[in-house]
C-alpha cells in the first residue's frame, strides 16, 4: 500500500484511508469489524472518524478493534457535531432501519434526513473543543489522537483565536499531532488562505475540491479527500459518464479499451486516481464496508492501469463537461 509522511515524526498514513461514518449506522458491528480488519490487513492504516459517527458510537468500536495496534496506525477524528444521546429503544430500532434500507433504498433519503435531526452541529467553543477530545480518547482507547479536525465549521471559526491557541496548547501537550478543518471547499480555501495545514473535504467526479490551490502549496499541506464516489447516486452518474466516454470516439481509442467495462473496479480506478494523482491531495478515505469495495479500491490505488496521461485526458475532459453543462453550452 502506498504511504505518505505525515511530519518528520518518521509516522507514514496510508494513501488509502478507511471512513467510519458507516460503522454502526448503515453498518452492523460484524459487517464493521470484519471491515477494518479486511482493511488493516490490506495494508490500510490510516482511520477516519468522528464524534458523532455511528450516533457516537463509532469511535469506541474502532478503539476496540485497534488495541494492541495503536503505534502502527493513524488516527483522525473531529469534533463540533453531536450525536443525541443514544437510548435503548434508538440502539435497538438500528437494525431493524438497516433491513428496511436493503428491502428500499428508495427511502435512504427520507430516513437521512430523519436522522440529520439527531444530532447537533456547530460546538466550536474552547470547552467543547476538550470536552469532545477527552470523550474520543476514552473511545479510542488511546492518549493521543494523530489528527483532530473541526466537524464543518462555518468561515466565521477561523476568526476564533482562542480555539485555535487552545488546539495548539493540545498539540504540545501531545494529545493532537495535528488539527485542521473538515467541511466544504469553500471553508477550505479560506483556511489554507490562513496557513492551516491540514484539511479534509469532499471530492468527487462531480464535486471538484482546492487541488489547485494545494499544489501551490509545496507539500507542506496534508489533504484528506471524503465522499469520493459522490454516495450512491454518484456511482451511478460516474458509470453513465464512463460508459459514455467509452462509446465516444473523440476518447483515445486506448483509453475506450480500459473504460469499456465500466464496473466497479474500473470507477474505483478512475476515481481514486483522479483525486491523488497530480492534485496535491495525498489520502482519499471512502466508506467501504463491503469487502468486494474495499477490494476494488485497494487494486485501484495499488494497480492503476491508467497511465498519467490517460488521467490527464480524463482529468480535462471531465472538467470541460462540467463547465459546460453549468453553463448551458453542452
Amino acid at each position: 500500500m502506498q504511504t505518505i509522511a505525515l511530519d518528520n515524526s518518521g509516522k507514514r498514513a496510508s494513501v488509502l484511508g478507511f471512513g467510519c461514518s458507516a460503522m454502526l449506522g448503515r453498518a452492523g458491528r460484524r459487517d464493521s469489524l470484519a471491515a477494518l480488519s479486511a482493511a488493516y490487513d490490506a495494508g490500510i492504516n490510516f482511520f477516519d472518524t468522528a464524534r458523532s459517527y455511528g450516533y457516537g458510537e463509532s469511535e469506541a468500536l474502532l478503539g476496540e478493534f485497534l488495541r494492541g495496534r495503536r503505534e502502527s496506525v493513524v488516527i483522525s477524528t473531529k469534533f463540533g457535531i453531536l450525536p443525541a444521546r443514544a437510548s435503548v429503544l434508538r440502539r435497538s430500532l438500528k437494525p431493524i432501519a438497516r433491513k428496511l434500507l436493503m428491502l428500499a433504498p428508495g427511502a435512504r433519503k427520507a430516513m437521512q434526513r430523519q436522522l440529520a435531526a439527531q444530532f447537533s452541529s456547530g460546538h466550536f467553543s474552547v470547552a467543547a473543543l476538550h470536552e469532545s477530545l477527552e470523550n474520543s480518547l476514552r473511545a479510542l482507547q488511546s492518549d493521543y489522537v494523530d489528527m483532530l479536525f473541526l466537524h464543518e465549521p462555518p468561515v466565521s471559526v477561523l476568526d476564533q483565536d482562542d480555539l485555535f491557541a487552545a488546539l495548539e496548547e493540545l498539540v504540545v501537550a501531545g494529545k493532537i499531532r495535528r488539527f485542521g478543518i473538515a467541511s466544504t471547499p469553500q471553508v477550505i480555501k479560506a483556511a489554507l488562505a490562513v496557513n492551516l495545514r491540514s484539511v479534509q473535504f469532499p471530492c468527487n467526479l462531480f464535486e471538484v475540491g482546492p487541488e489547485q490551490m494545494l499544489n501551490t502549496r509545496g507539500g507542506d499541506v496534508v489533504a484528506i479527500a471524503n465522499h469520493p464516489f459522490g454516495g450512491a447516486a454518484g456511482i451511478v452518474r460516474g458509470k453513465a459518464l464512463l460508459t459514455s466516454l467509452a462509446q465516444n470516439h473523440a476518447t483515445p481509442a486506448s483509453l475506450r479499451d480500459k473504460l469499456q467495462k465500466a464496473d466497479d473496479e474500473v470507477l474505483a480506478d478512475v476515481v481514486l486516481n483522479l483525486i491523488t494523482r497530480d492534485t496535491g491531495v495525498q489520502i482519499v478515505v471512502p466508506s467501504m464496508l463491503q469487502l468486494d469495495h474495499l477490494r476494488a479500491n485497494v487494486a485501484a490505488i495499488e494497480h492503476s492501469r491508467f497511465s498519467v496521461e490517460d488521467l490527464h485526458w480524463l482529468r480535462e475532459t471531465i472538467a470541460a463537461t462540467q463547465t459546460a453543462t453549468a453553463t448551458g453550452t453542452a
